[in-house]
């Protein structure tokens, strides 16, 4: 291994190359390194072949840090849309179910182009949608196509990678010239490479060995056959390769300075020691590398106030531990219950889930596969709807005996409890309200009751009684001459005698009378008279026979409601006017039980104060002075047409002459 030593050599030139110096004439290459050789790169690229899958965002590929030149393009037009997330799950282009606009979308530290087609002309087929991006991104990104149950159009992918992901850890990495850049590598694999996990091979005069091939995740589906067409890479070759049997040195030490006197190096120097814990155990976690302050002489470590502050490198973070985390079911939350009442049934949606660092992703739900899977629906009931509610037992069978038929109560109960029309419960639910009833076969006979207990007369002759039935078909009762029944109906009734009988008296009380006042207090009334019984015959007696008995009281207290304050009125006054409408008066007063003034009576009661009367219309005035009414009862003579007689024309000679002209008039 031949070790390059850093000569400036002298330009005469002008021209300024990609590496800032005056006469270098070093140019950018296709792997974006300035005097690159092209070697340090490789072109990826692939196809999606025509599938039809599932409805939703499906995976394509991941796109890796450091991609440069990116086109994904759709070789003809489709329904379906490209679409792009970031290595956190944070959409670029096309995400939550949202079509974007095409234009420009800042991702993964470069810009990507959206572009959409437009109509093309008549027999011109039209193109697919496009995502391209000069590069180098700086974080991952993946690439997804937003399906739609219709068959996905061809789709082609290309990007050039970097072989060495060391060159991500220097922002400016690709403008310096290829002697530098080789030693960077080389400082970077002596110095830092040796904590990684996994080997890595760097020469600083040899090109770096070819990488592994890129990994292209399949897109899982019904068959054994990937999606993907096997992606092809193309590499640049450099212009001189490894001699055979070399091998990379990878203890490579670095050329000591010589332009500086040993004197004036530092003797406390930042150095890079190991790394932290990894953030996650799967999925792809962090690790920083720890910064040391060292003493250049002896490889001890001192405190940092010893070293520059400003020469301290930035804080590096290493991704770790990228295997993927086991993919896990994640339900959201339950919805809404089916129904507003009764049994419904409540959903929620399943996810299969993979995390990847300190975020989680969906994945296809065919790596849950073998987990055991969530319950997506249960049931649910918010409250009881109306239902129908038996309110009493069965009633007795119609008949006696035969068949008959028995009922019940049978309602529909709203959920608050009460009853409302029977259209609100389910008809086909309704339990039965009657039924039939079978009382056994009908036996026509006599049936009767017990003797009663009494003689009908207290003394002397009397009869006892009974209830004789003759029970028909059906159970029909009849008293009558025997119906169906076979033999002589039994005898009702029967002789007793009660003993011979002997004369006493009593005293017999009448009902009492109403009691005497309407309210408060007051009497009740009634008769008494002494009796003589003889038998079942009564006959009255003297009241000196009873004397000897205690005479019932014939009048006693009575207490009615209490009394209220009530109206009392005057006589009406006699009529204003003997004719065409006048008033009468009277004093209308509220007054107390003992008879106060009082403001308690009902107003609505109150009787009426004033009334109309004398309704009769009046004649015109009669001009002879002489001619008035000299009787008080013209009006009752007129009424009753006594006019035609001199006396009563005379006594009454004003109405009679004024019922004379309206009979002319009429």
């Amino acid at each position: 291994m031949h070790a390059h030593s850093l000569i400036l050599p002298l330009f005469h030139t002008s021209t300024e190359g990609c590496d800032g110096v005056l006469g270098s004439g070093s140019v950018i290459d296709k792997c974006g390194v300035c005097g690159g050789r092209e070697n340090s790169c490789r072109k990826v690229t692939g196809s999606f072949q025509n599938v039809t899958v599932p409805l939703g965002y499906h995976k394509i590929l991941d796109i890796p840090p450091g991609a440069t030149f990116i086109n994904i393009t759709e070789r003809r037009a489709s329904p379906n849309y490209l679409a792009m997330r970031s290595g956190t799950g944070a959409s670029v282009v096309n995400g939550r179910w949202a079509v974007d606009p095409p234009g420009e979308y800042q991702a993964g530290g470069t810009t990507f182009t959206y572009t959409r087609p437009r109509a093309q002309a008549e027999g011109e087929e039209e193109k697919g949608e496009s995502l391209r991006a000069p590069g180098p991104t700086t974080t991952q990104l993946q690439l997804y196509s937003q399906y739609f149950n219709i068959p996905v159009s061809p789709l082609s992918y290309l990007f050039i990678v970097l072989f060495s992901s060391s060159l991500y850890l220097f922002p400016n990495v690709y403008l310096f010239p290829p002697p530098f850049l080789s030693f960077l590598i080389c400082l970077y694999d002596n110095l830092f490479l040796s904590s990684l996990p996994g080997p890595l091979t760097v020469s600083v005069e040899d090109p770096p060995p070819a990488p592994p091939p890129i990994s292209v995740p399949s897109f899982p589906s019904s068959s054994s056959t990937s999606v993907f067409s096997p992606p092809s890479s193309d590499r640049w070759t450099p212009e001189r390769s490894r001699s055979r049997g070399s091998a990379p040195n990878r203890n490579a030490r670095i050329p000591p300075r010589t332009d500086l006197p040993p004197d004036t190096q530092p003797p406390f120097v930042w150095r890079r020691g190991g790394l932290t814990e990894c953030s996650a155990s799967c999925g792809k976690g962090y690790q920083n590398r720890v910064i040391l302050c060292i003493n250049r002489h002896t490889d001890e470590e001192v405190p940092e106030r010893k070293c520059d502050s400003a020469a301290k490198p930035g804080p590096e973070e290493e991704p770790c531990n990228t295997h993927p985390c086991p993919p896990f079911w994640e339900a959201s939350s339950w919805s809404e219950c089916s129904v507003s009442c009764g049994p419904g049934v409540q959903q929620r949606q399943l996810q299969c889930r993979q995390s990847f660092g300190n975020r989680s992703t969906m994945v296809h739900p065919q790596r849950c596969a073998n987990l055991t899977p969530l319950e997506s629906t249960q049931k649910c009931q918010l409250g009881l709807c109306s239902h129908w509610e038996v309110g009493s037992d069965w009633s007795t069978c119609s008949v006696d005996c035969g068949v008959g038929r028995r009922t019940r109560s049978v309602r529909c109960i709203s959920d608050q409890g009460s009853v409302v029309n029977e259209k609100e419960c389910n008809s086909r639910a309704r339990p039965q309200g009657s039924e039939e009833c079978n009382m056994g076969p009908c036996v026509t006979n006599w049936y009767f009751t017990d003797w009663s207990n009494t003689c009908s007369a207290q003394c002397g002759p009397g009869v006892q009684r009974r209830e004789v039935l003759c029970l028909t078909r059906g159970g029909v009762r009849e008293g009558g001459g025997g119906g169906d029944c076979v033999g002589e109906k039994p005898a009702e009734m029967k002789a007793c005698n009660g003993g011979p009988c002997v004369p006493t008296t009593m005293w017999y009380s009448s009902p009492w009378t109403q009691c005497n006042v309407p309210c408060g207090n007051g009497t009740q009334r009634r008769d008494i008279i002494c009796v003589q019984k003889m038998g079942n015959d009564f006959t009255v007696t003297p009241a000196s026979q009873c004397a000897h008995l205690d005479k019932p009281a014939a009048v006693q207290e009575c207490e009615m409601e209490e009394c209220e304050p009530q109206w009392f009125t005057t006589e009406w006054s006699a009529c204003s006017r003997s004719c065409g409408k006048g008033l009468q008066m009277r004093e209308v007063r509220c007054l107390t039980p003992d008879k106060k003034h009082s403001h308690e009576c009902d107003f609505n009661t109150k009787p009426e104060q004033e009334q109309i009367c004398n309704t009769i219309p009046c004649s015109p005035q009669v001009t002879d002075e002489n001619c008035r009414d000299r009787r008080h009862n013209c009006v009752m003579v007129v009424q009753a047409r006594l006019c035609v007689y001199s006396y009563y024309k005379t006594a009454c000679c004003a109405s009679c002459t004024q019922s004379a002209q309206r009979a002319k008039r009429h």
